[in-house]
């Protein structure tokens, strides 16, 4: 049997991608509580002998309020105490990192944003890349057939089930 690879992209809203062989299953964290997440990763554990995980490796958002960093903070430790605990080997990985191998340039999207320049007080243009649109792009490209929705009721795709599953293209392709 071949190794078999999990993505996970860190957040309330996040997503666990689990690739045995091709097929791919989604666990959404937001709908799943800990105990949950811990009975599939013992499960994925007992199923199958060559596991391994790429998770994102996550840091303080600028901007963002503590109790929100601190929630990011906690649901990421407890994640990989689960993984920890169900013997799941694991890499971090920073998102410009997978992003760079994962994306083409095909795939990238560029926005610009209006910005105050600190020395002159006048407003400028700045060309930044809108990493949503450029990873859905990617997953396109990759994984045409797969739906990148929550569910298949939402009308939106999902921005944290497509990182989760480009992670977990990037661990194959490192073959970690």
């Amino acid at each position: 049997m071949s190794k078999v690879y999990l993505g996970i992209d860190v957040g309330s809203k996040g997503f666990i991608t689990l690739n045995v062989d091709g097929e791919f299953t989604f666990y959404s964290i937001a709908d799943l509580d800990f105990y949950q997440i811990s009975d599939i990763l013992r499960n994925i554990r007992n199923n199958y002998k060559d596991v391994v995980c790429t998770i994102e490796e996550v840091h303080a958002i600028h901007n963002s309020s503590a109790k929100a960093t601190f929630a990011f903070g906690e649901i990421n430790g407890i994640l990989k105490g689960l993984l920890i605990a169900n013997k799941i080997p694991y890499h971090l990985v920073q998102p410009k990192v997978w992003q760079g191998v994962i994306w083409e340039n095909k795939d990238i999207v560029v926005k610009y944003k209006t910005i105050k320049d600190k020395k002159t007080n006048k407003e400028k243009s700045k060309k930044v890349i809108d990493t949503k649109a450029s990873s859905f792009n990617a997953a396109k490209r990759l994984f045409p057939n797969i739906d990148l929705r929550r569910t298949d009721k939402c009308k939106n795709l999902d921005d944290n089930k497509c990182d989760s599953l480009l992670i977990c293209e990037y661990g194959k392709r490192k073959n970690f």
